[in-house]
């Protein structure tokens, strides 16, 4: 199974390389995103770049680029998983790729995509193009304990006694 770390530079390699379909930046992109593939042999190669090419058509025909652009980057995405699966060793050069791709993109072209998931009681922040700033108040007691996550069902639970439900911000 692939790491979480490589599976979200293979989401961002298939929004990268979408957003460059229909664009100035294409052919350069193009070439980068297919020479990836060249460790997958000669005919994985030229596949690639036939379906490349297709999806690039798809997205310069279309009435709406942005929709086929979304639709196309999951399946971009499994791409590369694919090849990080049988090459791992491939990651630093893939994010170099999507580097250059996302910096020779038209400003409006420029989208990002982040998901940040978290399990259990764990938390998870996430950020593009800023700051996180988190700010814990501190648990009274004799312990020092540091503050834990909410028990299941607690006043913070939706439908628990902790109030209305709707959330609050502290001071700053």
């Amino acid at each position: 199974m692939l790491a979480e770390s490589l599976i979200a530079l293979a989401g961002a390699g298939g929004t990268a390389l979408v957003g460059a379909m229909a664009t100035d930046a294409w052919q350069t992109v193009r070439a980068g995103a297919a020479g990836l593939f060249r460790r997958g042999g000669a005919e994985r190669q030229r596949a690639i770049a036939d379906r490349l090419d297709h999806d690039a058509e798809l997205v310069a025909r279309a009435a709406e680029p942005e929709r086929v652009r979304q639709g196309l980057a999951p399946a971009w995405q499994v791409e590369w998983e694919a090849l990080l699966t049988e090459h791992p060793e491939l990651a630093e050069e893939l994010q170099g790729f999507v580097e250059r791709t996302v910096a020779a993109l038209p400003r409006v072209e420029q989208n990002w995509t982040q998901n940040v998931t978290a399990h259990g009681h764990g938390r998870a922040y996430g950020a593009l193009g800023g700051n996180v700033v988190v700010h814990e108040a501190a648990q009274s007691g004799a312990s020092g304990a540091q503050p834990g996550p909410p028990a299941p069902g607690g006043p913070d639970a939706p439908g628990g006694s902790g109030g209305s439900g709707e959330a609050a911000e502290g001071p700053r």
